[in-house]
Order: structure tokens, then C-alpha cells, then sequence
């Protein structure tokens, strides 16, 4: 017996040498054990005692010029920073946000960068081959080298606020490190202005790099021109726009037929199906569809340590109401962004207060100023808009070395860009990406394989086309006092294009669907790839500032937005994109019915579980069910479903047998279509329009079944009855459960995410939540003498799982509760009220 304990004792010794020394043992994802249980060292440390702490109050004398001022913590941990100037205030709220979120920034940019296999490995290779091959390091290069020589103001900003970060990093030893580097094994990056303009990169790649121009390409070559034009039109026709007409265009846009983008109408469509009689084998698509509105949607995105990934269900709504429809007769304004529910969180509660300017809002960790928020003048938020701004240009290349391309007939040289990848316990790799006059080409096979990438987010213009940067537009609203001061932060945002809200104490009210709108070349849309052999399909610049949309003071008494389509069929500029056709269209309905609006009305709309996808659907459905022929079981769903609110709350059942419904329906619909196919997928109020208007259109025939020719109701019935075969009598799970939202951690990483969210909410409500997308921030705004707010963020101030800030508003936010958003009026109350405080001197 004793040789048998020796032998187990020997070989535990043995497995610990080789797994306490080395991270990543035999490429499994574990740090170096011997360092990360180190008694001083190691994850012990994590559960002490802190340099963040906010049990007392501090007195700081940093070696830096702008540590000057003071940074107070309330009972929630959310820090207020009293500054003397802009740039003080940039190094303290780089500073503090280094104190709670230093690895968030780090590991965030790092996905941008596509730097994460220094870290990880070669898990991560190819996800950041691509990342480094689209060009994501140039366009960060590119915006912070156009700063220097263009907006040396704004740079000056970001630089004290990445020397804030740097400060507090300097302090720290490996032992205060957040626990995320010890469990991978690595050091804080140091941070400059080039890493904030990667994190806003990471913004445009998550909001404005959708696109589909190859599976257009497909679709219409295989389906045809006129199944294209009949189920793939550009714009819903029952929308409620963001900007309405009301006769202020005169001038309808030009709808490009796919022969005037430069495609052409291929083969005969049979009579019996929408596919053609000979069609090629489908193709591998080039992401992971996800139901019906994944349409040009990148996987590589998706993936954990990825802050904002690139999504369907990213959107947002907001709106204000003015002084006629307020309860104050002053205006009020809702704000909520939906992007990725991670922890921490993506936002960073914070109040800044420098002369002239005392703003509350939220901010986003690696970048300065308030993106969401308020002063004593104005409110605002944004939503995404949703334009396509990536275009694909065919390269000809004049041999294989692919360094010479053909260009209005002229052999032309590609500019070869050379980056550096770095791998950990591996040698660097150099890649090398040709770029055309259109912009990157990164792909040698698949869709898109010899094309360039024409992408808004590689974009950094200098002053003759704006007066600053996005950081300038931040800033400028946050110290903004009235509409023009508004106008003008705008003037220098470019990417990615928001609807950006607005209302002042005094009553205006305002939205602006703002960014840099291509001007695309005659007979181009941007739905389908194009000819890259002549510049003269390249873009044209941008639509003018003063000619992009505007919606001020409108006699109906709201402005709104909630990623629908930005204008009405008269404005003159064509577009395309992907646009929610629901929850705008509500939100509108809802403004136009209550006359008067208070902030407890405003927090219940944005709460609102109502679906009006399945308002209008489910009665479709159920109308064609054939209840004569159901069993005992297929009676009880029936009525369950036609007792329905419509209303998907956490514990219903009937929101679950809808969901399941309604997509089974939709896939047995566009079987011609499927998700793996290649070709485009119908939007969503497609198929409710065929429902409605078109019951016996050819689409749903199911091509599997050639001796049956399917109707809507025959198709929706079958649905209806492979539902009831599957439950097997039981009943659907509850809402909560099917939809299986969690709060996830950033890296993923098991215990440090919440538990299920039971609360209601589904992707078409103004409660947007999915899997793992929901509302990232909730804000309201009572604008008016003394205004006053009231928040609530899925999570907490901190990063540090160990720490009571870290998910301390998680709760409060699944459960539909706000927590007022207080601004101290000066360094002494602030002293006052504050649970501690840092008073900053330089030495």
C-alpha cells in the first residue's frame, strides 16, 4: 500500500512541476499554476485589500503635472471627478477608469488589434490574422496620425488621459494585477492615443461593419431579378422613419435596379419553385447566420474578450419628448444601448465636473469625456443607424504574386502593409496585406477572395472635412449648452453613424442620423459587390453635414429612434443597411397615444416586454390552423397562444411556442433560402406580408416535397403540428429559460458571469434581450431648472469579480428598478456625501 501512495504522491509532484511552471499546458487554457497560487503573488492577493479600494478617504501626490483635483466615490462605487481643467480631468478619468477596468481595456483592444495570440495562443491565430488583414491597425493609425497634425486639441486630450492609466499602472506590482493577467499570464499593456482610437474602432467594427454584397451577388444570379426585387426590396414599406417626409423632400431617391448595379438577370425561374432548374451547388457562407436577420453579420466578432462583437441584435432606441407632451412642460429624453451583456460592463458611470460643465452619464472605459449623458443644459444618446458603409471592389490582379492590379487600364502597384504578429511560446509571424486605391484586400479564398475592402472605419479625415474628432464629439457634448452647441460636436463624427438625441431645458427637442454617409459612384448601390477596375466606382466623399437628416421640434411633440429606417422614400440620397421594423414602429405608436409623458412613463415604455412582431403575426398564424384536426394537446396550445398578450415575460409560455412558431414557419417558408445557402435571407415583415397579402405565393411550396404543393396555411399548419410532436404533451419552457440570457464575462470565463435572467424582454421588444444582448445602460432624463436622471447598468462600477462594486446594479437592472443619477454640485459636497475620496496634487 505504501509503494501505491508513492507512486500517486510522485506522479501529483511530477503533473504540478510541469503544470505549476509552463501556462498552457498540452494548449489547455490555464495559467502557470505555480505563479497563480503563489501565497504573495498569486490569486490570494486578489481577494485583499486593494490600491482601489474605496474604504477611506486619500491624499495622492503623483509625480505628473495634471494630477490636480479630486475623484469622490458614492455608496454605488461610481466615481464624480472635480477637475480645474479638461485635461486634469482627462488624466483622473483615466486614472480611475484604470483603477476598475484596466483589463477590460486591455484584452478589449487587443481584439480590435488582433494582439490576442500574445496572450492566448494560437487559439486566437486566425481570428487575428483577419482582424490585422482588414485593417483595423492601419485605420487606428491612420485616425491618431491625423490627429497630430490636424486636431492637435484633441489629441492633447486622449494623451492625458492614456498618461492618467499609464500612472496608475506605474504604481502597480504583479501581485495587484487583476486577476484575469494572472489566470492568462501576462502584464498590463501601457496605453497611448492609438489604443483608444482601436477601441473606437472596435465600436465601428461591432455597429457599422455589416454587409452582404456576396450574398446578393449570389441570390440574384441564382434566384433571378425579379424573385430579387420581390423579396429582397430595400426598405420596409410600412415603416415609421426616423425622419418622417412631411414634405420636406421634394425629390425621391434613385432606386438602383440590380442591371443598373451592375448585375444581371440569370436563367429562367420555374414555375413551381423559386429556385432555378439547374442551380449550382450552394456555397459556404461567409458567417454564421443566426434565424432570419443575420444577413452580413461576421463570425470572427462574436467571440469572447470581444466587447462590443459585431451582432443582429446590436440596436438601441431612444427618444424625447418635448414640453407639450411633458407632465414638467419641460422636455424628457430615454436613452438605452443594446449591445453585449458582459461583465464588467461595457459602461463606466461617471459625473466630471470642470468650470462651466458639471455632466453625469456613462463613459466608455479607454476613451475620455461622457458618451451617454447630461448637464445642466442638454441631454443626449444615440442609437446605431444601421447603413451598409462597407463596400467590396472586384481586384484584378496582373499576375499571382498579387502586387499589381489592373486600374482604368493601367498596371498598378498595390502598397504592400506589413504588420507583426505576435504569438506566445511561438515566433512572430508577418503578415503582409496589399491595399488598393479601394482599401485592403484581406481574403485569398471564400466570397470575397480578391476583393477590397472599401470600409468607413479606415476613414480619418482632416479639417477640411470636419473641425474634430469623435473624442471632440464627446467632449463637445458633454460641455455642450444649447442646440447649436450640439450641431457643432457633431460636425466632426464620422463613424460608426448614430441617431444622435437631444434636448434642451428650454424645450427644443432634436435628432440627427449622423455620421459619414458614402456618396456612391452612379449606378452603384452598395448591395452587390463592384468593379474595381476604374476609380470612378470608388466613392465620391460624403453626403454633406448639411444635408443629412434632421428631425427638430416636430409638431407630433417626440423625437425617436430604435435602428428603423432613417428617412422616408423622398429624401434624395440612396441607402442600404439592415433596420429594425418593429420596436421604432411601437415606440412611435405608444408617443402618439399618451399625450402626456412623465419619467415613470418613459422608464415603464423602455421596461415594455410588448412584441408587436408577434401583435401582428400570430393572428396570421392562428387563423390558418385547422382546429377541427387537432388533438386533445394541439387544443390546449392553441389556446394558450390565441390567450396570449403578446407581452414575453420572463414565465410565459406562449411567448416560447411563438418564438418557435413563427421561425419554423419562416424557415419552411424560405426553404429556397437556407441559412447555410450563401444567398440573402428575407427580413422578418417579409413573411408576414406574404401571410397577409399573398397566401398561395409559389415561395411556400417546400421544394422537398414535389408531389404536394404547399399554401400558407397547409405549411403553417405542419409547423404548428412538429411543435406539438416534439413537447410530446408537455407544455412549452417558460420564456426565461428558452431564450437563456446571461450577463457573460468578458473573457469568459466560468463564475465570474450571472446567473439565468428571468426577466421579460425578447429582441423585438423595446426590452431588447436575447442570448447574451440586452440593454447595456438605461437612462431618463427630466430635463428642466434643476434637472434630474435616473439609471441602471447591468453590472457594476468595478472590474474585480472579488469586489462588491463589481455586479452590485445587476439585480436592480434584471428587475426593472433605476437609481437616481446625483451630481454634487461642488468639491465640498462632494467631501460631504461621498463614502471616500482621492485628492490628487502633483509633487
Amino acid at each position: 500500500m505504501k509503494y501505491i501512495h508513492l507512486a500517486v504522491s510522485g506522479t501529483i509532484l511530477f503533473v504540478w512541476l510541469i503544470f505549476g511552471s509552463y501556462p498552457n499546458p498540452a494548449g489547455l487554457p490555464v495559467p502557470a499554476l505555480g505563479n497563480f497560487f503563489h501565497p504573495q503573488k498569486g490569486f490570494w492577493h486578489n481577494s485583499r485589500p486593494k490600491l482601489s479600494e474605496r474604504e477611506e478617504k486619500r491624499n495622492l501626490s503623483l509625480s505628473h503635472p495634471l494630477a490636480k483635483g479630486s475623484v469622490h466615490f458614492d455608496e454605488l462605487g461610481i466615481p464624480h471627478i472635480f477637475a480645474p481643467d479638461i485635461a486634469s480631468a482627462a488624466f483622473l478619468q483615466g486614472y480611475v477608469s484604470a483603477a476598475d477596468r484596466l483589463w477590460q481595456m486591455d484584452i478589449s483592444t487587443r481584439s480590435t488589434e488582433g494582439s490576442l495570440s500574445e496572450v492566448l495562443g494560437t487559439r486566437t491565430l486566425a481570428r487575428d490574422s483577419m482582424q490585422i488583414r482588414r485593417g483595423f491597425r492601419q485605420a487606428a493609425r491612420n485616425e491618431t496620425d491625423t490627429m497630430a497634425v490636424n486636431f492637435p486639441e484633441d489629441l492633447r486630450v486622449l494623451e492625458a488621459y492614456a498618461e492618467g492609466i499609464n500612472t496608475w499602472i506605474d504604481q502597480l506590482e504583479p501581485e495587484d494585477y487583476p486577476i484575469e493577467y494572472k489566470l492568462l499570464g501576462h502584464a498590463p499593456l501601457r496605453w497611448s492615443p492609438y489604443r483608444t482610437a482601436l477601441l473606437m474602432k472596435g465600436m465601428s467594427q461591432s455597429l457599422s461593419s455589416r454587409y452582404t454584397d456576396a450574398a446578393a451577388d449570389r441570390t440574384i444570379k441564382d434566384l433571378g431579378e425579379d424573385v430579387f426585387n420581390a423579396f429582397y426590396p430595400n426598405h420596409f414599406p410600412g415603416d415609421s422613419p426616423i425622419v418622417p417626409d412631411d414634405g420636406r423632400y421634394k425629390k425621391a431617391a434613385k432606386t438602383l435596379s440590380p442591371n443598373e448595379a451592375g448585375m444581371k438577370r440569370q436563367g429562367p425561374v420555374s414555375r413551381t419553385s423559386l429556385l432555378l432548374k439547374a442551380s449550382p451547388a450552394p456555397a459556404t457562407s461567409p458567417y454564421k447566420p443566426s434565424g432570419d436577420d443575420a444577413n452580413g453579420y461576421d463570425a470572427v466578432s462574436t467571440e469572447p474578450y470581444t466587447l462590443m462583437p459585431a451582432h443582429p441584435d446590436n440596436g438601441s432606441n431612444n427618444w424625447a419628448v418635448g414640453p407639450s407632451h411633458s407632465n414638467t412642460r419641460h422636455p424628457i429624453l430615454a436613452s438605452d444601448p443594446h449591445l453585449a451583456l458582459t461583465l464588467p460592463s461595457i459602461w463606466y458611470e461617471i459625473q466630471i465636473t470642470i468650470p462651466g460643465v458639471n455632466a453625469r452619464g456613462v463613459s466608455l472605459p479607454g476613451s475620455p469625456g461622457i458618451i451617454m449623458g447630461f448637464n445642466d443644459h442638454i441631454a443626449y444618446g444615440e442609437t446605431n443607424v444601421g447603413h451598409d458603409v462597407t463596400d467590396w471592389f472586384r481586384i484584378e490582379w496582373t499576375d499571382g504574386s498579387r502586387t499589381h492590379y489592373l486600374l482604368d487600364g493601367k498596371k498598378t502597384p498595390a502598397r504592400i502593409v506589413t504588420d507583426t504578429l505576435l504569438l506566445k511560446d511561438s515566433d512572430p509571424l508577418i503578415i503582409r496585406t496589399p491595399w488598393t486605391v479601394f482599401g485592403p484586400v484581406p481574403f485569398t479564398d471564400g466570397p470575397y477572395a480578391d476583393h477590397a475592402m472599401r470600409y468607413l472605419g479606415h476613414d480619418a479625415p482632416g479639417k477640411s472635412v470636419r473641425p474634430h474628432t469623435m473624442a471632440g464629439t464627446f467632449l463637445g457634448l458633454m460641455r455642450a449648452k444649447n442646440y447649436d452647441d450640439y450641431v457643432q460636436a457633431l460636425k466632426g463624427y464620422i463613424d460608426p453613424a448614430q441617431n444622435f438625441i437631444f434636448a434642451h431645458k428650454d424645450g427644443d427637442i432634436a435628432i440627427r442620423p449622423n455620421g459619414g454617409f458614402p456618396l456612391r459612384a452612379p449606378g452603384q448601390s452598395g448591395r452587390f459587390t463592384t468593379p474595381g477596375n476604374t476609380l470612378a466606382n470608388n466613392w465620391r466623399g460624403y453626403v454633406p453635414f448639411a444635408e443629412r437628416p434632421v428631425h427638430k421640434n416636430p409638431t407630433r411633440g417626440f423625437v425617436s429612434s430604435a435602428n428603423q429606417t432613417t428617412t422616408g422614400p423622398n429624401y434624395p440620397y440612396p441607402y442600404t443597411g439592415g433596420f429594425d421594423e418593429y420596436r421604432g414602429r411601437f415606440i412611435n405608436r405608444y408617443l402618439a397615444r399618451e399625450t402626456t409623458m412623465n419619467q415613470r412613463k418613459m422608464k415603464e415604455l423602455q421596461l415594455s416586454s410588448h412584441s408587436l412582431l408577434a401583435e401582428e403575426l400570430t393572428p396570421l398564424l392562428i387563423a390558418r390552423i385547422n382546429r377541427r384536426a387537432l388533438t386533445d394537446e394541439g387544443h390546449a396550445l392553441l389556446r394558450l397562444i390565441s390567450e396570449w398578450d403578446y407581452r414575453c415575460e420572463g414565465e410565459s409560455r406562449a411567448a416560447t411556442l411563438f418564438e418557435r412558431w413563427r421561425t419554423k414557419v419562416y424557415d419552411l417558408t424560405f426553404d429556397e433560402m437556407p441559412a447555410d445557402s450563401g444567398y440573402l435571407r428575407p427580413e422578418t415583415w417579409k413573411l408576414n406580408e406574404l401571410l397577409k397579402k399573398d397566401a398561395r405565393n409559389a415561395i411556400f411550396d417546400i421544394q422537398s416535397t414535389v408531389d404536394f404543393k404547399e399554401t400558407a396555411a397547409t405549411l403553417t399548419q405542419r409547423a404548428f403540428d412538429e411543435i406539438e410532436e416534439d413537447l410530446a404533451g408537455k407544455q412549452p419552457k417558460i420564456w426565461a429559460e428558452y431564450r437563456n440570457t446571461y450577463v457573460r464575462h468578458l473573457g469568459a470565463i466560468p463564475g465570474f458571469g450571472s446567473d439565468l435572467i428571468r426577466t421579460g424582454g425578447a429582441r423585438f421588444t423595446p426590452r431588447s434581450l436575447s442570448n447574451n444582448h440586452g440593454a447595456s445602460w438605461r437612462m431618463v432624463v427630466e430635463l428642466g431648472p434643476a434637472p434630474r436622471a435616473w439609471g441602471t447598468l447591468p453590472g457594476g462600477a468595478s472590474g474585480d469579480p472579488a469586489s462588491e462594486f463589481y455586479d452590485n446594479c445587476l439585480s436592480d437592472w434584471e428587475n426593472g428598478r433605476y437609481h437616481e443619477l446625483i451630481r454634487w454640485k461642488d468639491e465640498e459636497e462632494a467631501t460631504r456625501k461621498a463614502t471616500s475620496s482621492w485628492t490628487f496634487s502633483a509633487n
